[in-house]
C-alpha cells in the first residue's frame, strides 16, 4: 500500500509539468491529510519514513504552486516549512535539497534575492550529502539562477558549469525525488533566463532558443517560463515583434496551467512595449486583457485552495 502510495505521489510531482495549479494543490493537500490517517509515526521505521517522504514530496508540491503559480506566499512558506521539517526529521538529503531550493525562489521573488541565494546554496550543501545525481544537477541551476539575480556573473557561470557536469555523468533516477524534470533541455532554459537578468539580451537568445527546441511537448510549464524569458530577451534587444510572439505563447500556456507569474511578466513586458503603439503590442495588451479575466473566472470555479497545511 505504502509503494502504491509513493508511486501515485510521483505522477502527482510529474503532473507539475502540466496540470493547472489550483486542481493540484488541493490534490498534494489531500494527500497529506491521507497520510496523517495512517498514523505515520505509530508505524516501523521503514514504512513510517517512506510515509513522511511522501509527505514531504507532497509539501513541497503544494508550496512551490502556491508561491509562483497563485501568487500566496504566506501558504506557500507554510507548506514549504512543513516539508523542511518532516525531511529533516527523516534525515532524507534529497527532500531537503528540495524543499531548500522551493525556498529560494519564493524568498528571490518575493524581493530578497540574497536570501534566495541563501537558501540555493544551503541547498546545494544538502545534496551533496547523498541526494540523487538529477537533485545535484538541480540545486547548482537553482544557484546559478540566484546568483545571476544578485549580479555575480561568475557565480552563475561556475554553478551552471557544475549542473550540466552533474548531468553528463550517471544519473540513478530511481531516487529523484524533485518536481516534474531536470536535463539539458532545463539547463539551457536557466542559462537564458540568467543571461536575460545580467541584461545580456543578444546573448540569452540562441539558449533559449534550444531550450524551446528542445524541452518535451508536455512540459507546459517550463515552456511557458522559456517562452516569457525569450519575449524578454526580445524585448531587451529591440526586437518589439518577437518579443510580442513570444508573449502570446507564454500567454496562451497561462491560460492553461495558471501560472501568474508569467502572467505578471508579461504584464510588465508589455508596459514597457505599448510606447510604441505598433499592432503587435496593441494585440499583445488585447490577449493580456483576455487572459486575466479568463483566470479571473477560473479562480471562482476551481476546486477551493485556501486551506493551509494540516500538523503531521
Amino acid at each position: 500500500m505504502v509503494d502504491e502510495l509513493r508511486s501515485i505521489g510521483a505522477t502527482y510531482r510529474r503532473s507539475y509539468k502540466s496540470f493547472p495549479a489550483s486542481s493540484l494543490v488541493p490534490v498534494a493537500h489531500h494527500q497529506i491529510e491521507l497520510v496523517i490517517s495512517l498514523r505515520p509515526k505509530d508505524q516501523p521505521e521503514a514504512v513510517r519514513n517512506s510515509l513522511l517522504a511522501h509527505v514531504a514530496e507532497m509539501a513541497a508540491l503544494a508550496a512551490i504552486l502556491l508561491s509562483i503559480d497563485l501568487g500566496d506566499r504566506e501558504r506557500a512558506d507554510a507548506y514549504g516549512e512543513l516539508g523542511y521539517q518532516v525531511a529533516k526529521e527523516i534525515q532524507s538529503p534529497e527532500l531537503t535539497a528540495l524543499l531548500l531550493g522551493g525556498r529560494a525562489f519564493g524568498t528571490s521573488y518575493g524581493g530578497d534575492p540574497d536570501g534566495g541565494l541563501d537558501y540555493a546554496l544551503a541547498a546545494v550543501d544538502a545534496a551533496e550529502r547523498g541526494a540523487s545525481a538529477r537533485m545535484r544537477a538541480w540545486t547548482h541551476a537553482v544557484a546559478s539562477e540566484m546568483y545571476s539575480s544578485t549580479g555575480d556573473e561568475h557565480g552563475f557561470r561556475s554553478s551552471l558549469e557544475e549542473s550540466r557536469t552533474v548531468l553528463s555523468g550517471s544519473m540513478d533516477d530511481e531516487r529523484w525525488g524533485g518536481i516534474s524534470w531536470f536535463d539539458e533541455s532545463k539547463a539551457s532554459a536557466y542559462e537564458g533566463s540568467d543571461l536575460l537578468r545580467l541584461g545580456r539580451y543578444d546573448e540569452a537568445l540562441p539558449s533559449l532558443d534550444r531550450a524551446l527546441d528542445r524541452l518535451d511537448p508536455e512540459m507546459l510549464r517550463h515552456r511557458c517560463t522559456a517562452h516569457i524569458a525569450r519575449a524578454e530577451a526580445h524585448a531587451g534587444a529591440g526586437h518589439i515583434d518577437a518579443a510580442c510572439q513570444d508573449g502570446h505563447a507564454a500567454l496562451d500556456l497561462v491560460a492553461r496551467i495558471q501560472h501568474r507569474e508569467t502572467l505578471r511578466r508579461v504584464g510588465d513586458m508589455h508596459r514597457k512595449l505599448r510606447s510604441a503603439r505598433t499592432s503587435a503590442t496593441r494585440g499583445l495588451g488585447e490577449h493580456l486583457i483576455d487572459t486575466r479575466s479568463l483566470l479571473a473566472a477560473a479562480g471562482g470555479a476551481t476546486l477551493r485552495t485556501d486551506f493551509g497545511p494540516p500538523k503531521v
